[in-house]
């Protein structure tokens, strides 16, 4: 569920991202082309938080009306050099497969949390993950979603936080977070349509998290 920000908390945002939003401007198309939404997006990531860089998580949700079986779909986590880091297959913590119950039912989702993860997840897959290095994902790289781990498996989505990660990213990046944004419990969340435009800029935002 996705919430709006109010008050302080909003007009803190807006000013931590502005310059950002100024700098990319002249990239943005002047409409966005909607295009058919993949099977799975990548719905929410939170590269940082209150409890510091390991206080993090991924989103993954089920955009079908049928349920979605994730064997041998992989999640790979990218540096600013576009060198992937780490390729985390999506299966539970007992090795088992993970199916996405359809669109808007409980279990549609899949949250991938990190060490120091500070949130409350309510869908019924959770995955911690020891994300590799000090800084697990990071704040200028980005993650993609594949339906294999083969070196050819086509990407289903991803997202980038810097342009020099080339892999996960589409159209221009969205934003990076910071440690202002980590301290008013900020994410990188998908537009509240759930729409996917191929552009990262567009598609996400840096709100609260709702995880």
């Amino acid at each position: 569920m996705r919430r709006l920000l109010s008050g302080a908390t909003a007009l803190a945002f807006a000013s931590t991202i502005a310059f950002a939003g100024m700098a990319t401007a002249a990239e943005e198309p002047q409409s966005p082309e909607l295009l058919a939404v993949p099977a799975v997006l990548i719905n929410e990531v939170s590269t940082m938080g209150a409890n510091g860089p390991l206080d993090e998580a991924i989103e993954i949700v089920n955009t079908t009306d049928q349920q979605l079986d994730l064997t041998n779909w992989v999640l790979k986590i990218y540096n600013q050099q576009n060198q992937v880091i780490q390729t985390i297959p999506l299966v539970d913590t007992t090795g088992s497969q993970i199916v996405l119950a359809p669109r808007n039912n409980v279990g549609d989702t899949l949250v991938l949390t990190g060490a120091e993860f500070s949130g409350t997840v309510s869908t019924p897959h959770v995955m911690p993950v020891n994300f590799l290095g000090a800084e697990g994902i990071p704040v200028f790289g980005g993650v993609a979603i594949f339906g294999s781990s083969a070196p050819t498996a086509f990407k289903i989505d991803g997202v980038a936080f810097s342009a020099g990660a080339v892999t996960p990213k589409e159209g221009t990046n969205a934003a990076p977070e910071t440690a202002q944004t980590a301290q008013l419990n900020g994410s990188n969340t998908r537009n509240i349509l759930s729409q996917d435009t191929n552009n990262n800029q567009r598609d996400f935002s840096l709100q609260e998290r709702t995880f």
